[in-house]
Formats: structure tokens, sequence, C-alpha cells
């Protein structure tokens, strides 16, 4: 009770500091105690994006794109409603923002530290200041960064490890954080890359290890064996005289002469026994794995097409590149905005990535007007419904009264007789009254498969297109989630089902 009760009043006040120690109290004291081991890492992590062809890639593509976004500045709206804001085209933050410094873009800014956030887990902007006015923004090496940690206040400031190991301390107020926060240590992050380090690593090793094939005359390694000891003079004389005739690719497969009885012993492992091609793959695959990234944004073609294909670049919109987005969305409007002067109110936004799914819209307009359809006959005001299903407003007219419909002396495709008096009175009747109920039941059919007819639709797809449902769950039972016949057999050959159902048309 004492450090709570301790933690909550400070003369009367309230006080911000932790309730529980957040470091040991000796942190201060040996604070580059673990520089050296996460600086190391760190620079492993950033390494691999110039030297693995699947790291660079995937983080190029998140850097470049989140870096691409528009963004503003607004004032907030008193309904808490975003397209109630007005927009602020001039102010000192939204100048800084589109030109941090005179050597850097916006684009180039966001770009570098976005780099740092995908391979370390942490990106971090310098703040150049004049007394109290910043004047320009810098993107600085998570691992040139060690936390000044305090049991109870938690951080009291940052130390900058420069050239000649100079040391350079940071307030707080100097600096802007983004953390993808790691689980073991709350002053650092941790990104994608540290998962999958020694999938890395493997893959580094096993390309050197080809490198060295090549340089060795692109045969396996191998023993030299010998009967007796060999002198110091005889072992380098056989040793240069070896490197001499047969190390090096245009020495390859040249015919060795051995002396004194000694004898080649080959090691029998070749590329075909590493299985590299293999090993590629399935680190490539490690790597979109561990970034969530979707294989068609790599330009990769294998087992995609078109359908996901497109919904890979929805996903690697909403899920990546806007989650990344809000993480600088909140560091600008919580970190960089406080600082300036009239900034009360004010908040930066960007403008979404996310495409719109016009297949969505489409469902969630049809909804909304199956609703209005249900509602307006008990009762409902039809522009009440609209202004609620924020649907504009549109002019109704009433449809007129249908025809009275006068049996006919023939049904429709009956050859008329030659003389209509003829006829059964009861008979035409009958057909004429069987007549009617099939087109009621026609009617009251209101769901329809349409296939998409060519000559990659399969026969099952084809026979079923035209078919007639009483309602939406008998359509969906053969389409589940409204598209995809059930019994299509495209899925075999790699290929999604094109056929879909829809709601008839009134009259159709």
């Amino acid at each position: 009770m004492r450090s709570f009760i301790g933690s909550l009043t400070r003369r009367g006040a309230v006080r911000a500091d932790s309730p529980v120690p957040l470091s040991g109290r000796s942190s201060q004291a040996g604070i580059f105690s673990q520089t050296a081991t996460i600086a190391t890492d760190m620079v492993a992590q950033m390494e691999a994006y110039g030297s693995n062809g699947v790291v660079f890639p995937i983080v190029n593509r998140l850097a470049t794109s989140t870096a691409s976004a528009e963004w503003h500045l607004y004032r907030k709206a008193k309904s808490g409603l975003d397209e109630d804001r007005e927009e602020v085209t001039s102010h000192a933050a939204l100048d800084l923002w589109n030109r941090p410094n005179k050597f850097m873009t916006r684009a180039h800014l966001m770009e570098a530290v976005q780099q740092h956030v995908d391979l370390v887990g942490e990106g971090d902007v310098l703040l150049g200041k004049v007394g109290k006015t910043i004047i320009e923004l810098w993107p600085c090496r998570p691992d040139k960064l060690e936390p000044v940690k305090h049991p109870y206040k938690f951080l009291t400031g940052w130390v900058y490890t420069g050239p000649n190991n100079e040391k350079v301390p940071i307030e707080l107020d100097e600096i802007m954080r983004m953390v993808m926060p790691s689980p073991l240590d709350m002053y650092r992050g941790q990104g994608p890359i540290q998962a999958i380090m020694s999938d890395l690593d493997g893959q580094r090793y096993g390309r050197e290890w080809q490198a060295s094939f090549y340089r060795n005359s692109a045969e396996p390694g191998g023993i030299i064996q010998v009967d007796r000891r060999l002198g110091d003079a005889e072992f380098d004389e056989m040793r240069d005289r070896w490197q001499e005739q047969h190390r090096g690719v245009s020495k390859a497969h040249r015919v060795a002469i051995i002396e004194a009885g000694a004898q080649w012993v080959d090691r029998k492992y070749t590329q075909k026994d590493m299985q590299f091609a293999e090993m590629s793959t399935v680190s490539r695959d490690t790597a979109l794995i561990a970034f969530g990234f979707p294989k068609a944004m790599l330009g990769i073609s294998e087992d995609v097409n078109r359908a996901n294909a497109e919904a890979g670049e929805y996903m690697f919109a909403k899920w990546l590149v806007k989650v990344r987005l809000d993480r600088w969305r909140e560091m600008l409007n919580n970190q960089l905005l406080p600082l300036f002067a009239r900034a009360e109110g004010l908040e930066f936004d960007y403008d979404s990535p996310v495409p719109e799914n016009a297949e969505t819209e489409m469902q969630a307009l049809t909804a909304k007007w199956g609703a209005i359809a249900q509602a307006v006959p008990l009762g409902f005001d039809p522009a009440e419904l609209l202004e609620a299903f924020g649907l504009p407003a549109i002019t109704f007219k009433a449809p007129e009264p249908a025809p009275v419909v006068v049996a006919p002396r023939s049904l429709p495709g009956q050859k008329p007789t030659e003389d209509p008096e003829e006829d059964d009175e009861e008979e035409l009747s009958a057909r004429f009254i069987a007549h009617l109920r099939e087109r009621r039941l026609d009617a009251a059919m209101k769901w329809e498969a349409v296939e998409h007819v060519d000559e990659s639709t399969c026969e099952k797809c084809k026979a079923n297109d035209g078919k007639l449902y009483r309602n939406r769950e008998d359509a969906y039972a053969d389409y589940p989630d409204g598209k995809g016949f059930k019994d299509c057999i495209g899925a075999e050959f790699g290929n999604d089902c094109r056929g879909h159902v829809r709601k008839r048309k009134s009259g159709s």
C-alpha cells in the first residue's frame, strides 16, 4: 500500500509516476551495458534490407506506399464527424511536415523512418530546434539510441552514440518515436525481421556456400590423404601447388597429379543434396507470412489469379499500409502538434489508401433498398427511410394499376383452331388457369443464377445458368455468400467460379 499511496500523492498533488518499478534502480548507472548487443542485432536486421532479395521488395513496397499518402491538417468538428472538419491550409506544423528539412521531402523522411520500423520495430525522428521553435525533422537510426530508464518515471531521456563513440544526450521533447512494441522490453520495438532472422541467416549461408562452390572449381570439396606425416616444407609446397593448379572456376576439371602416394578423397555433397531451390522458396514464404504480405504484390504469379490478386491489393492497402499510416497519424497528433502554439483542436489525417470495393458497395446498396421496399408497405415514410439509410432523396411516382387480364381463346404458343367456338370451354378454362398458375409460380421465383458462360465455363455451371430460386436462402444454398456455384469444378484447376445469384427484377 505504501508504494500505491505514495504514487498517488506528493505534496497533495496527483503523481504521474508508475506505482511499481519499471526498471532496475541501477539502470541509470549501467545504461550502456546492453547497448552493444542491441545495436549489433539491429544492424544485422537493417543489413537484411540490402542483402536479401525478398526482404528488400517487401520493405521497399511498404515504405514507398506509406510515404505516398496525401496528408491534411484539420480543425476538429464539434460533432466529432470527419466530414464536418474544416481543413487548415496554413500552419507552421503543416509547413514543417511538408518540408521536414532542406535536404528531404516529407516522402523521403517517411520512407527512411518506415524502413527502420519494418526492419527493427522502431522509427525515430529527431526535432531540430532553435530555442523552443521546431525548424527541422530528421530520421535517426534506432541502433544509435539508448534509453535512459527510470524505475518510476519510466523514461527520462535518450543517449545518442555518434561518430568516434561520442555520447549526445537527447531530451524527451527532442525526439518522436513510433514503435511496434516488444513483449519483453517496453523501451524497445520488435519487427517481423527478428522473427525470421534464423531463416534469413540460413539463406545467406546457402548463398555463401554456392559462391564458395564456384570459387573452388565448381566441384565439391575433398581431402588429400597421405600415408605419412608431412614436414612443414612439404605441406606448404603441396598446398600452394594445389591451389595454383586447381583453385578457381577457370581451372575446373583439370586432371590432378598427386605425388608421394597421396590420395584424393571426395566429399559426396552436391548442390542437389543441399536443396537450395527448396530452401529459397521456404525462406521467401516465411518472409511473406511474417509481414502478412500478399504474394501477388511481389509479382509472383504462381497460385495467383485476377480475383485473389485484387483481393491481395485490397488486403495490402487495408491491413498493411493503413495500419502504418495510423501509427504516423498518432505520432504526429500526440507528439508533434502539442509542441506548436495555436494547435489546440487541430489534427493531422491522411487520405485513405484503401480502394473502394464495388461489389461490396453494391451489396450494401441492394440490402438498403430491400429494407426500404419492405418497410414502405408497413406505413413508413419513404423520404424518412431514404434519409435514415443515407440515400439521396429521389422523386417517386406510383405505378399504374395492372391491367385486367382477359382470358384468350388460345394460350400463348398454341396454334389457334380454325373455329374457336368448337373448343371445349371447360378444357380451355382449365388450361388457362394452369397457365396463370405457371406464371405466378415463375413470378414467385425471386432469385436467379447468372453464370459467365464462355469456353472456360465448366459444364455444371453452364447447366445451372438461369436457374430460378424462390428466396435468398435457396439461392445461397447453391451459391454461398451469393457467388461461386458449390458444384463448380474450376477450383480443381486453380480458377474461381465466376457465377453468382441476383435478385430478379420485377416483371422478369
